[in-house]
């Protein structure tokens, strides 16, 4: 019996001294927002996106994300737009593995116009670039590549003032400096 009053007695202390802990947790926590509203702009901002296992979205600079997904339950995707006054402005990332390849959902996709297509090394593997003209003086390109059988595409929409091959090549240039593959 007093060995039960004991343990009774060890347990509420420390319960009590878990509890003014948390109130000391939470009345640190309660600082915390003030120090984010000194930059509310720079709290939407990361560095890094899980395309697939092996393949990884880090940006060499900031980026904001619009919003993410699942395809398919397989792969992910993301629309960011990037800190930089370029031509590209924003870009979906998107990746699915290869039994739902052919049904991806494109952010564009016009059956009827054809594309000007570049095709670039990209380790030991090819990749290409699809530029598509679009109404409103806007050029729509599509990067495409596979890695570890998934499909990883990379969508943006530009002012057509520059070429569809000086369009695609920066749309790989881009990719091919942020994407890490493992």
């Amino acid at each position: 019996m007093k060995s039960a009053i004991k343990i009774i007695f060890i347990f509420s202390l420390m319960v009590m001294v878990g509890c003014q802990s948390e109130k000391q947790i939470l009345l640190e926590k309660k600082e915390e927002p003030i120090k984010q509203k000194l930059e509310p702009k720079k709290s939407n901002l990361t560095k890094e996106l899980r395309l697939t296992y092996h393949a990884v979205w880090v940006a060499k600079e900031n980026f904001e994300l619009l919003k993410s997904g699942s395809i398919f339950g397989t792969g992910n995707s993301y629309e960011i737009r990037l800190e930089t006054d370029g031509t590209i402005q924003w870009i979906r990332l998107s990746s699915t593995d290869r039994e739902n390849q052919s049904q991806f959902p494109y952010f564009y996709k016009d059956e009827v116009q054809n594309p000007d297509v570049s095709y670039f090394v990209w380790g030991n593997k090819k990749c290409s670039v699809l530029v598509f003209s679009l109404p409103e003086g806007k050029r729509y390109a599509r990067w495409e590549g596979i890695h570890n059988g998934f499909l990883l595409v990379f969508e943006t929409t530009t002012p057509s003032e520059i070429s569809a091959k000086e369009l695609a090549k920066e749309l790989h240039l881009l990719v091919q400096q942020s994407l890490e593959l493992y």
